[in-house]
């Protein structure tokens, strides 16, 4: 057995398609669809201490308004 160096390799980042926003400049809350079938959110940041809540490694907490998600569902559908 060698000692060879461990390669991590990187997935390749989304692409990513406007769902809908509350503005116009991309500087607000907004929603993307991915090409991964997933969601982006653009959001506030709340911290895991401030809600009182232990989130594993990589996750994080994003507040966005409601009236922003229930477009999001109506346009996504």
């Amino acid at each position: 057995m060698t000692n060879q160096p461990l390669t991590v390799v990187q997935p390749a980042a989304p692409q990513l398609t406007l769902v809908t926003t509350l503005c116009g400049g991309g500087t607000c809350p907004t929603v993307y669809r991915t090409d991964r079938d997933t969601f982006v959110v653009q959001g506030y940041t709340v911290t895991a201490e401030a809600a009182g809540l232990d989130l594993p490694a990589g996750e994080q907490l994003v507040e966005i308004p409601a009236e922003l998600l229930a477009e999001a569902v109506k346009k996504s559908s």
